[in-house]
């Protein structure tokens, strides 16, 4: 009989699975996987456990949502042949629930979890297909042997996995799997180079070596000691559909899908809240949301003080203060100092276990304030990459060429800097335009714009969640995004660029929308990105700060790097003198932030 223990823990954050398979059909170390779970324990303050069946090893970390009293994990079924440890919420579980009980399948607990174990007994692997959530889960069948990993359609919930010495391992984190004794903590050059040239890991890279993203849509199979990747969704076939023959008809099914989504969302047995910037996507959601709650709703912002940025500091409040009178919310914002951001920027990249973009410090320091309010968020995130909302979208609305991305000036400013034999071993400038080209190619649609999207959604947009997702995570707080169900999403897949994007205004659709939603001064505002501490003092003080790391006789980071060109760019020297200060200082962020990633993760280029 396998072993079920529980390990009644109470820590600080939140949900988080992992577990372990010895394709050698060796017995799983208990310790081993006490170690890996232990790495989770800021994602689950609520409960621990962990299932040990010979080989086979879960453990999970807990934060109740649902069902605060039942759904302890790793879960089974009623005879114990199928166990799951899971990872996000299945927003339409309640709906899935009866048939399933008609089928005679019995439920022990009112969490969307045990949906998963018997849908799975009813339909196997194409029980995937039936969820509409956020999810990544690991499922073992005893009786086959079979051991499913699976992941939302669009990568909200993050699930990574390796092979080490023959031992399969998988986590919600990175660091879980580095935690065992057989993995190895090594850099990826591939890795490297992807997040120097163009920001995005491509081809669910991750930044160690050995180490894979489980792709958005995917499951992944493993019997036998083989793996087999299949995809259940993916966005090239979801947009093969005509949606809407009108402006005005495309407003209505945008509005009524995403309001459904945020329906199913606010769903919650815990205090739920909204983030909301004054930003036109964060308002339609906590506007669409104060109709569904109980009472007032809760809502956040944030900013900075002394007037560290480029860019007024107080825009953003004055706009969110806006939608709260309108919605008579419970607004509350919060003001964080310029050295707040700096001594975050450590722990930031832990957490994420990547180089930070220069955002993530902000959403971590706001979700250490917004989770004494709330445990569960809604917030905007999507709606720039499906309704075009990047400034760049305008006056041209796209070419159809990856030339046209906003990593595109990394591949000629950090390319011209790179070592040629870090160039040479890695193949990073081919390998990188070739793959962005064929996944551009590979979406069906005759619109530049809408396959230029497409990329977005598939890459720039994969990183966002993880973002939001550990940012949120470390503080034990879910972070919900509806402008990513999937029903909403395959729909604007199909709409004409012209819905999107025109020479003068983007997001035309969604701002179409808002216009029965929001007052007119947050209609038409234009996007403004998170508030960042940054002023011109500190783009030279970053600008220094990136060579010195470079130049320094025990650099980390240098091996990627021709020591004499970084230093001729940083000093605006020769080829570099016309560089400009905002290719200084996106820069010197990219090689700081890479540096602290060494750093965090104790590995040397």
């Amino acid at each position: 009989m396998p072993l079920l223990q529980s390990l009644r823990t109470w820590s600080l954050a939140m949900c988080g699975i992992c577990g372990i398979l010895d394709m050698r059909d060796a017995p799983v170390s208990p310790e081993a996987l006490a170690g890996m779970t232990a790495q989770l324990s800021h994602r689950g303050p609520d409960d621990a456990g962990v299932y040990l069946d010979g080989a086979v090893g879960f453990g999970h970390r807990r934060l109740s949502v649902i069902d605060l009293s039942g759904g302890r994990q790793p879960l089974r079924n009623e005879d114990g042949t199928v166990w799951v440890t899971y990872n996000g919420e299945i927003y339409n579980y309640r709906g899935l629930r009866p048939s399933l009980e008609r089928k005679g399948h019995r439920f022990a607990t009112d969490c969307d979890t045990e949906v998963i174990v018997h849908a799975y007994e009813e339909d196997g692997l194409d029980c995937v297909s039936q969820f509409n959530g956020m999810f990544a889960f690991a499922l073992w069948d005893r009786t086959k042997r079979l051991l499913v990993l699976a992941r939302d359609r669009l990568g909200i919930k993050p699930l990574y996995y390796g092979v080490f010495g023959g031992v399969f391992l998988f986590a919600s984190e990175i660091k879980a799997i580095l935690a065992h004794p057989a993995a190895r903590c090594e850099i990826d050059p591939d890795g490297v180079a992807d997040y120097l040239l163009c920001t995005s890991l491509l081809d669910s890279r991750t930044m160690f070596r050995g180490i894979r993203s489980l792709v958005p849509g995917g499951i992944l199979a493993v019997h036998d000691g083989e793996l087999r990747l299949h995809i259940y969704w993916s966005m090239a076939r979801a947009a093969l559909r005509h949606a809407g023959s009108s402006l005005e008809e495309s407003r209505d099914a945008v509005r009524g899908l995403l309001n459904s989504a945020v329906a199913a969302q606010v769903v919650s047995d815990v205090p739920l809240g909204t983030l909301l910037s004054g930003g036109l996507d964060s308002s339609v959601v906590s506007a669409l949301a104060a109709g569904h709650v109980g009472g007032r709703l809760k809502t956040f912002a944030m900013g900075y003080d002394h007037g560290a940025t480029l860019r007024p500091d107080d825009i953003d409040g004055r706009y969110a203060e806006l939608v709260a009178r309108a919605y008579h919310t419970e607004h509350t914002e919060f003001v964080f100092r310029p050295e707040d951001y700096r001594d975050a920027m450590s722990r930031v990249t832990w957490h994420v276990e990547k180089p930070v973009d220069l955002t993530s410090p902000s959403l971590f320091l706001l979700y250490r304030e917004v989770k004494p309010n709330v445990t569960v968020v809604m917030s905007g995130e999507g709606a720039d990459e499906l309704f075009a909302g990047y400034y760049f979208f305008l006056d041209r609305c796209g070419s159809g060429t990856p030339a046209e991305f906003p990593w595109a000036p990394y591949l000629d400013e950090v390319g011209a800097l790179l070592d040629p034999d870090f160039v040479a071993r890695t193949r990073c400038r081919d390998r990188i335009r070739a793959t962005l080209s064929a996944d551009m190619d590979s979406f069906q649609s005759d619109d530049p714009l809408n396959k230029l999207l497409y990329l977005f959604l598939k890459y720039y947009l994969v990183e966002m969640l993880e973002r939001l997702d550990k940012t949120s995570m470390a503080w034990g707080v879910e972070s919900r995004v509806p402008f990513l169900d999937h029903h909403l999403v395959e729909y604007v897949l199909n709409l004409p660029a012209c819905y999107k994007a025109k020479p003068d205004i983007n997001k035309v659709v969604l701002r179409s929308v808002a216009a029965d939603l929001l007052p007119a001064a947050v209609v038409t505002r234009q996007k403004r990105p998170v508030p960042i501490p940054v002023d011109p003092k500190s783009v030279w003080a970053e600008r220094n700060r990136a060579n010195a790391l470079v130049q320094a006789h025990d650099s980390r980071i240098a091996g990627y790097f021709d020591r004499k060109k970084v230093d001729d760019f940083f000093r605006k020297k020769n080829q570099f003198a016309a560089t400009d200060n905002l290719a200084i200082f996106r820069t010197a962020h990219a090689l700081v932030a890479l540096d602290a990633w060494h750093q965090a993760f104790g590995v040397t280029a």
